[in-house]
């Protein structure tokens, strides 16, 4: 009997090892550095980019690129803290922010901010007609893909095809009042784009893209 005890005491002693040695490879975000790992800061700005909306386990790790036990795990940490909640809808678990927390308004505006570009981008320019494809690229994009540097100032953006640039602009002044960040936005045509014969196309293509998700 005390051996079995002794037994299950050593495992447990050896999964939270496991735990611990795995949460201290994690590395923070270069993007917000007071998170726990980047997945958390991604995971956070995706949830709060549109509170309302309810997200499967499966659908946030397609949307994060992680597999979906660790979108599991990281989701069940946050719903511990009260920072989200989680329902059942049939056999399928559905996550969104709890607003009820009192970190709720801080917390959407750190994520969305540090982020949460790409999200806010992407609601902005679905309804700009004439978008083929659109990038955020420079120092936040190099910040989101985990390279260390200097703090973004402001955010970098490619637009390709032949919108209307008035709609582009506001669209740009709206990103800028909910990011807290200077939204700068660059047009190309489809043609420039892939031809890439002016140097500017050809630096952002050979830095870091994050696409923005754009409505077929």
């Amino acid at each position: 009997m005390r051996e079995a005890e002794t037994q299950s005491r050593d495992l447990q002693h050896s999964h939270f090892a496991h735990d611990i040695m795995r949460d201290m490879r994690t590395k923070a975000p270069p993007l917000l550095p007071i998170f726990r790992s980047e997945l958390q800061g991604r995971l956070l700005a995706v949830l709060y980019a549109d509170p309302s909306r309810g997200w499967t386990i499966s659908e946030l790790a397609a949307a994060l690129s992680v597999h979906v036990a660790t979108v599991q795990r990281e989701v069940e940490r946050l719903e511990v803290a009260s920072i989200l909640k989680s329902e059942r809808v049939g056999r399928t678990r559905v996550v969104r922010p709890d607003l009820a927390s009192p970190y709720a308004d801080d917390l959407s505006s750190l994520v969305t901010k540090a982020f949460g570009p790409g999200q806010v981008l992407a609601g902005l320019l679905n309804g700009i007609a004439g978008i083929e494809e659109a990038y955020v690229f420079g120092s936040w994009a190099d910040r989101y893909k985990g390279l260390h540097g200097p703090v973004p100032g402001d955010v970098d953006v490619l637009v390709v095809g032949g919108p209307d640039l008035d709609a582009i602009d506001a669209a740009a002044q709206e990103a800028e009042a909910r990011l807290g960040r200077e939204v700068n936005v660059t047009i190309r045509s489809r043609d420039a784009w892939r031809r890439a014969r002016d140097g500017f196309v050809r630096s952002v293509r050979a830095g870091n893209l994050v696409p923005i998700e754009l409505r077929d």
